[in-house]
């Protein structure tokens, strides 16, 4: 019987499935994660939810090798992020495995020192002196022009007093600061802390070092387009450490990202990237990693609506925050919908794709603030047991996508223990199997 391509979707994973799994491969096909972004408690949700991931997995069988090899998440060949998924995609490129990431999260980890609130949440305190300065240059210019018996170009007529005092009381709005904090904080916190880990803050010595490429993406606000970074990217020389906090600088909670461009000279390139978060862009970027030869690819994303069906009740009671954060999450969690019936119709992607996102009915994450930075040790260990248990709702159909590509899961246990479970606080280690990676 001729193969079908297929759409699965039961308890937050969904399987496009467009490889012919009975065509034998001669070669092993490259695998891939895409994590989306989800601000603090989105993060510490992948990172627990990751740590199960690592865990579902046993081994791989490659082509032309007499015997499988173990296989974990540190053995995926591109690793794709934006926003906070970009601290999670980078730590995991650089081989940093699930459990060290889990604890980098809940602060317990002897590679990265605690993260802590100042950490993401430097004021913007220094950006007022630079807009005076912008301020003042555009009043100046304004008074110069009338002073000085200049023609509007739109009317072509010299400009009068008053639409002049207009337009220098517009011009007020130059004075108003960005965003609250700067992302600059992040992409300090992240260099000093590669740097004790031995990590290189550089794409192409990652790639080198470990052969896992690292794909990263912000927003260019100049001309409203994705910026790629990776090592065989155009804007590859932008430091790691750089390209992260521009991927997760979200509007108005973080000023703009303002980097030295490193192409500047070249035609059409400017002095600097003014650059904000890259989910501005899209939810996930698929596609980056199909484009680098996946034939599996794993897309984690945090943030999706709530179907809120108690009986009797309304989103509307819950007021203005919970209304705000539904809307938000059904922004981002359509727009990947789609995607996903793009992905499912585009006859040029040929790769198998699994998402993993929260439930429909994960009540307990759609109440945690994404901004909230205590919430990170309950969303990391909530994480880690939606997943285990999305992944055990969909074993036998993931087991057989994986095992096309060589790929076999462990069995899921009938009651997975918390994620609490595997850490002794007291002592700070695992206190279970290492991870699979």
């Amino acid at each position: 019987m001729a193969f079908e391509k297929r759409f699965l979707h039961h308890r937050g994973i969904t399987v496009i499935q467009k490889l012919d799994p009975s065509l034998p491969r001669l070669r092993p096909g490259k695998v891939g994660i895409v994590l989306a972004g989800g601000a603090v408690s989105g993060g510490a949700f992948k990172a627990g939810g990751l740590r199960a991931l690592d865990e579902a997995f046993l081994r791989r069988k490659v082509p032309g090798s007499p015997t499988p090899r173990r296989f974990g998440l540190m053995d995926f060949d591109i690793f794709v992020g934006l926003s906070a998924g970009s601290v999670l995609a980078s730590v995991l490129a650089a081989g940093i495995p699930p459990d060290e990431v889990f604890r980098i999260l809940r602060g317990t980890s002897e590679t990265y020192e605690p993260f802590q609130p100042w950490h993401f949440m430097r004021p913007n305190s220094f950006e007022l002196v630079h807009r005076v300065g912008l301020f003042l240059d555009k009043e100046q210019e304004l008074f110069t022009n009338w002073l000085s018996g200049a023609t509007d170009a739109r009317t072509g007529r010299p400009f009068t007093l008053r639409s002049t005092v207009g337009k220098m009381t517009q011009a007020s709005a130059r004075l108003l600061p960005t965003g609250l904090f700067d992302p600059r904080a992040l992409e300090d916190y992240l260099r000093r802390n590669m740097h004790r880990a031995g990590l290189a803050d550089d794409f192409n010595e990652n790639f080198a070092r470990t052969g896992k490429a690292l794909y990263l993406t912000a927003t260019d606000l100049n001309h409203g387009e994705l910026v790629v970074f990776g090592h065989d990217e155009p804007y590859h020389k932008v430091p790691v450490s750089r390209a992260i906090a521009a991927s997760c600088a979200i509007p108005v909670w973080y000023k703009p990202m303002l980097i030295d461009n490193p192409r500047a000279g070249e035609p059409g390139e400017p002095d600097r990237l003014d650059l904000a978060d890259g989910g501005l862009m899209r939810t996930a970027n698929v596609r980056i990693a199909v484009e680098k030869g996946c034939e599996l690819v794993i897309c984690y994303n945090p943030f999706t609506r709530i179907r809120y069906d108690r009986a009797g009740r309304s989103l509307y009671e819950h007021g203005l925050p919970t209304l705000i954060s539904q809307a938000a999450r059904t922004l981002i969690g359509s727009r990947l919908d789609l995607a996903k019936e793009l992905v499912f119709r585009d006859e040029t992607i040929n790769a198998d794709i699994v998402f993993i996102e929260p439930a429909a009915d994960d009540y307990a994450f759609f109440n945690m603030n994404p901004l909230n930075f205590w919430n990170k040790d309950r969303a990391s260990s909530h994480g880690y047991e939606a997943v285990a248990s999305g992944l055990a709702a969909n074993h036998e159909t993931l087991a057989s996508v994986f095992r096309a590509h060589g790929i076999e899961m462990r069995l899921p246990r009938d009651n997975p223990p918390p994620a609490d479970a595997f850490f002794d606080e007291q002592k700070r280690r695992p206190k279970l199997r290492e991870s699979s990676g």
